[in-house]
């Protein structure tokens, strides 16, 4: 053969041995590791170079007396792969009829799996019937296995390995479990607080999340708001001073565990126990009631620092964005004959908190407030209601209680912040964020600054200040100069420390009242005065000094005179 013919031949040689390498070795799909669920999967030879694989979906602990529901989550890893094959994938026996891009975590050796990211767009699932979704993806170079996923997974060694993290922080006072699940995995809580503020007073809040196990976004979350506590935001700082935080980061481990979606190891949907929580004989249950229980006490006998507010934090199917419910106003509530809904106030409390979290998220406050009535009282917040705040004593003497703002958050799975790209866990850690700023503004809490004036004028010029809070924590502090020379000039003298040092002569009569590291002219108006904003950032531990000296420019001699000091301070 010509070697030109030869060499013109062999590119397309190449292309079909690595074709036919492609198709002959057999994907192998496996789903027994810790989060993962399916019932079966199938991998039939395509076309050249493609694998069909099915992956059908199975109930929570494969109990087929489960709905539909309860079949909304899968997560699988596919091995024996080579590079360029072509995968059709195919969810079967779904419970979900929602598209949502999936996600896969790729590895080069079939044992070490780098981070979960959504798959290529190319992949967005397409829904065949009402209970199938399919898509195709390309092995890239390189990679010899991944692991694919309805939605970012959460596990159990995730949350161990992230509590460990946590331990030696001033912030964090304890990480204790309050209770064991079915298979005997310890339910933590974790307290945070700055503990040499004495608790007298702080105001407590409880947050817990993974109810439903397989409900992620509520992780993300909740690590995004610890996060924000330990940073060095002063608004964390303050909402520590102020508030005890109690965190239940995984409340059905168990059910995370197996896989599941919405129950624990006994086929329990956890949420629908709230309507009889003090019945329930399901651990997982004892163990949040009894906590809860403790920190509230009675109506005849309210504990100290009962909880302000209690977020449950959840994700949901079929909802764009994320949301809260926002529980019905009944003004004739009673708790045997119309207890469906919740006292007028806390409707109006709870619409409070939302129009808050709105404010701090442009994320949340994408999505549209959903109703609850509460019919059967299935969830946390009833308990909260119908044995605290709706009972008489508790808001009324002899309690004199705060209302318990408890409601429900739910992430989704789809879009994220910018309604375009695909969600993904830094969106739902940047809410854990928000979420702390909103708590600090629906606890009352601010950032507060001071100024005030310390000596006198040496003549009669003047120095004063008013103070303006921003909503970043930050503070505009208007400076009003009055008695100064008409149509003089000013200089702002502004330092970190307080002085009291005579001015050289001829002006030896004023004194300096600041270190003065930074000086900057302005004018004085035909009255003597002037005004203008400083900008205070949200710094703890700001502290400057301001004087001002003032020079009449229409005397042949010029003229000096000094303010008062001026003292601006961050109080945090």
């Amino acid at each position: 053969m010509p070697s030109r013919l030869l060499a013109a031949l062999t590119p397309s040689c190449a292309v079909v041995a690595i074709a036919a390498a492609a198709f002959a070795q057999t994907p192998v799909v496996t789903f027994a590791g810790e989060t993962m669920r399916l019932r079966s999967a199938t991998v039939a030879a395509g076309t050249t170079a493609t694998w069909n694989v099915t992956m059908t979906m199975e109930d929570d602990n494969a109990n087929a007396a489960l709905g539909t529901s309860f079949r909304r989550w899968w997560h699988a890893q596919l091995g024996s792969l080579v590079p360029g094959q072509t995968l059709q994938i195919t969810i079967a026996n779904a419970g979900y009829t929602d598209i949502i891009l999936p996600v896969w975590s790729l590895s080069t050796n079939g044992t070490t799996f780098g981070d979960y990211t959504r798959l290529p767009t190319s992949a967005v699932p397409t829904l065949i019937g009402s209970t199938q979704h399919r898509f195709t993806v390309t092995v890239p170079a390189g990679v010899t296995a991944f692991r694919l996923a309805k939605y970012f997974p959460y596990s159990v060694t995730r949350k161990d390995a992230w509590l460990a993290t946590l331990n030696g922080d001033p912030r964090v006072r304890s990480i204790v479990p309050i209770g064991n699940s079915v298979q005997g995995r310890p339910i933590h809580k974790i307290e945070m607080t700055d503990s040499a503020v004495p608790d007298a007073g702080k105001q407590r809040v409880w947050i817990h999340s993974g109810i439903h196990p397989a409900e992620t976004t509520s992780y993300f979350t909740l690590e995004g708001f610890v996060a924000w506590l330990r940073s060095s935001d002063p608004m964390a700082a303050v909402l520590l001073d102020q508030a005890l935080i109690e965190i239940v980061p995984m409340a059905n481990p168990d059910g995370v565990f197996l896989g599941n979606y919405r129950t624990n190891a006994n086929s329990v949907n956890l949420e629908n126990q709230w309507s009889a929580p003090y019945t329930s004989t399901v651990p997982e249950i004892i163990a949040l009631r009894t906590a809860i229980e403790g920190y509230m006490g009675t109506v005849a006998s309210p504990a100290s620092n009962p909880i302000r507010v209690l977020l449950n934090l959840h994700s949901s199917h079929g909802v764009a964005y994320p949301f809260h419910f926002q529980h019905v106003a009944n003004a004739s509530w009673n708790p045997t004959t119309n207890n469906t809904g919740v006292i007028p106030l806390v409707n109006q409390i709870e619409g409070q908190w939302i129009a808050q979290f709105d404010a701090r998220s442009p994320f949340v406050a994408l999505g549209t407030t959903q109703s609850s009535a509460l019919t059967t009282r299935p969830f946390v917040e009833s308990m909260c209601h119908d044995r605290w705040t709706a009972v008489s004593g508790w808001l009324n003497a002899p309690g004199l209680q705060s209302p318990v703002m408890a409601i429900t958050f739910e992430g989704t799975y789809r879009r994220g912040p910018d309604t375009v790209t695909w969600n993904t866990e830094a969106d739902y850690r940047l809410v854990g964020e928000q979420m702390g700023k909103a708590l600090f503004d629906h606890l009352g809490l601010q950032l507060t600054a001071s100024a005030t004036t310390f000596a006198g004028p040496c003549q009669a010029a003047t120095l004063a200040a008013s103070l303006a809070p921003q909503p970043d924590g930050s503070h505009v502090a208007t400076i009003t100069v009055a008695n100064g020379p008409q149509n003089g000039i000013g200089l702002l003298a502004l330092g970190s420390a307080q002085l009291a040092v005579p001015l050289p002569a001829p002006w030896s009569a004023c004194t300096l009242l600041t270190s003065a590291e930074v000086q900057a002219p302005f004018a004085l108006g035909p009255t003597g005065g002037a005004s203008f904003p400083i900008l205070m950032p949200a710094l703890p531990g700001l502290d400057a000094w301001l004087q001002v000296f003032t020079f009449d420019v229409s005397s042949p001699v010029l003229v000096l005179d000094a303010t008062n000091g001026l003292r601006l301070r961050n109080d945090y």
